[in-house]
């Protein structure tokens, strides 16, 4: 199946079909695109790549490109991409004003339809808010801790709890709460498919970076020689153990089509009574075990490997947003296997040398990555270098726009087909490339806070209900 997975049943999407869409497609805001520039980005034999009209947009000329797959859908850019600049007011005890900055660049790479993505790029940041307004009193502390105020005696954590813990609890919540209301709104507008989504946030001198999907951001540090991975890819291989731990917990999942274990090998008639390798719960490594009868007549509930690896053979990933009404065979619901529960990753700016130009996070959907590893990304940064001025407003941008070309690859007479001569994505990209030297230093000592003021101070328009934001996506 082509994608992350299979396309509704058509009963659902005639009833969605009917209801009225609240956010209409459109490419990211920060783009400044005009209406030709648009209607060509969604010709799927040209794949444009498509970048900002005005590198001064974005925060700290961040870098951004992004190109349309190679006809593999029906639909048009399944992705979505939004940038938040925003800070918390807090007034202490002393009634002094502190201010908060953060920024936060998000990624939504859809599937089965553009709806999950448009919804969760426009309504994301009002979760994420809503729950930094709950702590902001502990990030206004000097020391980035918080202390229970008693101990009752009955067992309560009464060690300091860090704010990072803090940080990361709060965009766990919002990410679970914007896949609840996803699963609300849908039955009142049209919010097709689901998508997966990552969100790197840049707060107090630290990158928390919150990814539930296989979109992937490393960082290039040390001018570009060292990679450092800050998040986890995850598929129906990699987040194995929790997918059979909740099928043993709740066998009536599964039905009567699907088996719980994964055996090294496909199953057949003749291997029953014999031994075979396998994995159930709880195990990282292979055993042997006998076959059954009952081992040959299921479907492993996880086929494949890699990118083919499937879940129900459906979907190749297991966490994200939306997919409320996706069916597997059999008429099982999926959902139950999915989570929008990210995975946090915690990077301390503050901990490292001042950083250079060429020190950069890469924040990018799976259509990237799918054809270039870490090493060939950054491979492929180190090439680019070479060419492009860093003193030149869209050096990120032309950092970013380098990365998708080598992803998308020529159209020749074999197809698409990388600079190596190999199968180029067909799926959609959307690629950030993100500087560190504006975040070395703390918010209140320098460049950061005053540039997410002076932002604010400026361009500040109140969405979606909330003010001091300056949302682009």
């Amino acid at each position: 199946m082509e994608g992350k997975n299979s396309i509704p049943h058509a009963s659902e999407r005639t009833q969605q079909d009917k209801l009225p869409v609240r956010y209409d497609y459109g490419r990211p805001q920060f783009l400044e695109l005009n209406a030709d520039v648009e209607k060509e980005a969604k010709d799927h034999g040209l794949r444009n790549v498509l970048i900002p009209n005005n590198p001064s947009r974005m925060p700290w000329q961040a870098g951004y490109a992004e190109v349309i797959n190679s006809g593999k859908t029906l639909y048009q850019n399944e992705d979505q991409a939004s940038i938040l600049v925003s800070k918390l007011l807090y007034e202490n005890p002393e009634k002094k004003s502190i201010t908060i900055p953060y920024v936060m660049f998000s990624i939504f790479d859809g599937h089965a339809g553009t709806g999950a993505a448009l919804f969760a790029a426009n309504q994301l940041h009002v979760h994420v808010r809503e729950k930094f307004e709950a702590i902001k009193q502990f990030l206004a502390q000097e020391k980035a801790e918080v202390i229970a105020e008693d101990d009752p005696g009955l067992g309560c954590i009464t060690e300091p709890i860090p704010t990072d813990l803090l940080v990361s609890g709060a965009l766990e919540q919002a990410f679970i709460e914007m896949d609840d209301q996803i699963r609300r709104e849908r039955q009142t507008y049209q919010i097709k498919g689901g998508c997966t989504a990552i969100v790197a946030l840049f707060l107090q001198s630290k990158i928390y970076v919150a990814n539930a999907g296989d979109c992937r951001a490393i960082l290039l540090l040390d001018n570009c020689d060292r990679i450092e991975e800050v998040s986890m890819d995850f598929t129906p291989e990699t987040d194995r153990q929790r997918l059979q731990t909740l099928a043993y917990l709740q066998p009536q999942l599964l039905g009567k089509y699907f088996g719980r274990i994964e055996f090294q090998r496909r199953l057949r008639k003749k291997d029953i009574g014999q031994r075979v390798l396998y994995r159930d719960r709880g195990m990282t490594g292979w055993a042997y075990c006998v076959v059954s009868e009952d081992d040959v007549n299921k479907v492993p509930m996880i086929s494949g490997h890699g990118k083919r690896a499937r879940l129900l053979a459906t979907i190749g990933t297991t966490r994200g947003l939306g997919d409320h009404d996706l069916e597997a065979p059999g008429s099982l619901f999926v959902k139950p296997f999915l989570t929008p529960v990210p995975q946090i990753k915690v990077f301390d700016l503050s901990a490292h040398k001042e950083f250079v130009p060429d020190d950069i996070l890469i924040l990018a959907s799976d259509g990237l990555w799918e054809r270039l590893t870490n090493e060939e990304a950054q491979e492929c940064v180190k090439e680019a270098l070479k060419k492009f001025d860093r003193t030149d407003p869209s050096f990120y941008i032309n950092l970013a726009r380098e990365l998708v070309l080598s992803a998308r690859g020529s159209l020749t007479q074999k197809g698409w087909r990388t600079q190596k001569d190999q199968i180029a994505s067909g799926d959609d990209i959307t690629c950030f490339v993100i500087p560190l030297m504006h975040y070395s230093k703390p918010p209140s000592s320098g460049c950061l806070g005053e540039m997410i003021t002076d932002a604010l101070d400026t361009t500040a328009q109140g969405v979606a209900g909330v003010t001091s934001n300056v949302l682009y996506h």
